[in-house]
C-alpha cells in the first residue's frame, strides 16, 4: 500500500469524525448548516468544540397567543412542522379532543442555531405557520410556541413546565430520515412524562 493510500485513509477517517460529531450535534438541537463544513474540515477537532457548545436544556423562542380558552379542562399541546403527519395530528387534536380542551397549544421546534441566528429564516417561517395553523383550527388553537432544541425532548420539557395533560404528534415528521434525527413520537413515549396521542393518517382539521 502506497503512501497515497494512507493519506487516503487518513483523511476518511479525518471526514467520517467529523460528521459523526455533526450527527452527535443535529441529534442534540444543533441544525445549523455550517456545522457540516465545520465537520469536514476539523474532524475529530469538532468533538472538542462540540462538548463545549451543546446546550443541555430546549428553551422557548417566541410565543403567541392565537384564541381563547375553552370550555374543557384539557390542556393539549400539538406538535407541528409542516408535515403532513402533524397536519393530522393537529386534524385529530382538534376533532377527538376540541371540545374537551381549555388549552390548545401548537408548537413547532427549531434548533438552538436558527433560534439564535434564525439562518434561512426558519423561525419567520415557523411563526407564519403558526399563524396559518391557528386560523384554521377555527379558533380552537388558544396558543403558538416556537421552542428550541431537540424535538422530543423540546415538547416534553414544555409539557412540564405547563401542566400539559397530552402531547399529540404525528407518527413521523419532516427533515432527516428519522434514522438520523430519531422519532419524535418513540422518543416521546420512552420519556413517559406526559400522555402521547399520536396520529397514523391524515385528519381534516374540523374545528370549523
Amino acid at each position: 500500500m502506497g503512501d497515497l493510500w494512507y493519506v487516503l485513509i487518513a483523511v476518511a477517517v479525518w471526514i467520517a469524525a467529523g460528521l459523526l460529531t455533526v450527527w452527535w450535534m443535529a441529534r442534540r438541537g444543533h441544525g445549523g448548516p455550517g456545522w457540516l463544513f465545520m465537520g469536514v474540515v476539523f474532524g475529530p477537532v469538532l468533538a472538542l468544540i462540540a462538548g463545549e457548545r451543546v446546550r443541555r436544556r430546549p428553551t422557548r423562542v417566541a410565543r403567541t397567543e392565537a384564541g381563547t380558552r375553552g370550555p374543557g379542562r384539557l390542556r393539549v399541546l400539538v406538535g407541528v412542522d409542516g408535515s403532513p403527519e402533524s397536519e393530522a395530528a393537529l386534524g385529530l387534536a382538534v376533532g377527538l379532543l376540541g371540545p374537551c380542551t381549555e388549552t390548545l397549544v401548537a408548537a413547532q421546534v427549531v434548533d438552538y442555531d436558527a433560534a439564535e441566528l434564525d439562518w434561512q429564516g426558519r423561525v419567520v417561517e415557523a411563526k407564519s405557520r403558526l399563524s396559518a395553523v391557528a386560523e384554521e383550527s377555527g379558533g380552537r388553537v388558544t396558543a403558538c410556541e416556537v421552542l428550541a432544541g431537540p424535538p422530543a425532548a423540546a415538547l416534553a420539557r414544555f409539557a412540564g413546565e405547563n401542566r400539559i395533560d397530552v402531547v399529540v404528534v404525528g407518527r413521523h415528521g419532516r427533515g432527516l430520515s428519522k434514522r438520523l434525527l430519531g422519532n419524535v413520537a418513540q422518543e416521546l413515549l420512552r420519556d413517559g412524562s406526559v400522555p402521547v396521542l399520536v396520529a397514523g393518517g391524515r385528519h381534516g382539521v374540523s374545528g370549523r
